[in-house]
């Protein structure tokens, strides 16, 4: 499967992923100058958990986390909503300026 961290993770995508086999996951922060502070992050598939989690190692503590499917699944959700109710803040609070 082709990867492109600028691909905003989707259901459809996310569904891909798993039906593809994947089950272990990075989900890690992910700056750019185009892309705004805290809001952007990757999810990058593994075929295996040791791969995972030497990648996961490499991170710092805020940085990114492995993640491992089924049971995880909830964490990819709860950081696309943080990342989503930081940037409705901003929105407000420019609108108030």
């Amino acid at each position: 499967m082709l990867y492109n961290p600028f691909e905003q993770v989707t259901k459809s995508s996310f569904r891909e992923l798993i039906e593809s086999g994947y089950a272990d996951f990075v989900l890690q922060r992910f700056e750019w100058p185009d892309v705004k502070e805290k809001t952007g992050f990757l999810l990058t598939p593994y075929d295996d958990k040791e791969t995972t989690d030497q990648h996961a190692h490499q991170l710092g503590a805020k940085e990114g986390r492995a993640l491992q499917l089924p049971q995880d699944g909830d964490k990819i959700y709860e950081e696309q909503d943080f990342a989503n109710k930081m940037k409705k803040k901003r929105t407000h609070q420019r609108g108030q300026k």
